[in-house]
């Protein structure tokens, strides 16, 4: 049994007040304090600092200055902290607004294009730009579908979550659920949205080469395709400034062009990894490089029990 932690419900309080008055604040002006706070956080946080400052190293230490990376390391925080405070203000949001600052029309078009295939979709990204707001732009602007979440700890914060994501109309699926919920939907015509980007070593992956290290990589995303036949949608609402987004897509997944690999679960991964790649070296400011994406070392796999299959869902 988990210890009892009595500072978390006044934490909590504290939090959904903040959170309150900071929602009140117009856009601009909620973005710039949020930027603020990240630039701060930056400098108070060391261990996430630090652990940022080491990715990005590993990744652009051959074409990038040790002021570069600090710098753009400050800038991953900044956007972290603006995409918490922008998430605040889904109650504020519908479709028309969400219009004014977002352009989606362009990746919409390939949602519908590849649903009028019949099979649904499995729409995959990654925790770069806005990815809470993807979703909530996609459902809002009218493609019906839930995103899979992992549950937070603590069931308060949990619920304040899933009922800002409501808020637009995007209903949360817990990773731990029977994976038959997901094929249902697909089955119906619906999206399924998935962020199987980090590391997490609970759930039933292969390792694959991101930013030339063996990464440790779910699974999950190839084999509900692979079970559906529902093509995955590698997709990304990437910040353009100015307080914009753009939906960009990638080129879609299709089981069917996998079936003749030797290991068709081994090579969709790498597929969908590979296009995370490509966008993330693109946008290298906006991915959450504090997360140990490398964690997971190929000789723990052996001391490590395997979950069950409704685990493997990311």
């Amino acid at each position: 049994m988990a210890k009892k932690k009595p500072y978390r419900y006044p934490l909590y309080l504290l939090a959904r007040s903040a959170a309150g008055l900071l929602a009140l604040l117009p856009r601009h002006a909620l973005t710039a304090l949020a930027a603020g706070l990240g630039r701060l956080g930056f400098r108070v946080i060391t261990r996430q600092r630090n652990k940022t400052i080491e990715n990005l190293t590993f990744a652009f230490g051959g074409r990038k200055t040790p002021a570069e990376i600090y710098a753009l390391a400050e800038k991953v925080f900044e956007n972290s902290a603006v995409n918490a405070a922008e998430i605040l203000q889904f109650p504020k949001l519908n479709a028309e607004k969400i219009r004014t600052f977002v352009e989606a029309e362009d990746g919409l078009a390939v949602y519908r294009s590849l649903l009028e295939e019949g099979r649904g979709l499995i729409s995959l990204t990654a925790h770069l730009g806005n990815w809470e707001l993807l979703a909530g732009t996609a459902i809002s602007l009218g493609i019906r579908g839930s995103v899979v979440a992992r549950r937070i700890y603590y069931e308060p914060f949990n619920r304040w979550l899933v009922g800002l994501r409501s808020a637009l109309n995007v209903e949360t699926i817990y990773r731990d659920e029977s994976p038959r919920k997901l094929l249902k939907i697909l089955k119906s015509g619906g999206v399924v949205g998935i962020l199987p980007d980090q590391d997490i070593d609970s759930l039933k992956g292969v390792f694959i080469d991101f930013m030339g290290r063996p990464a440790y990589t779910p699974v999950a995303p190839a084999k509900l395709a692979i079970a559906s036949g529902a093509p995955i949608l590698p997709n990304f609402l990437v910040r353009l400034g100015g307080g914009r987004y753009r939906l960009l897509t990638q080129r879609p997944l299709r089981p069917q062009d996998f079936q003749r690999a030797q290991d068709p679960v081994l090579a969709m991964t790498r597929a969908w990894m590979q296009a995370c790649e490509k966008v993330i070296l693109e946008y290298p400011d906006q991915w959450a490089w504090m997360h140990n994406r490398w964690k997971t070392r190929p000789d723990d796999l052996r001391l490590r029990k395997k979950g069950p299959e409704a685990h493997a869902l990311s």
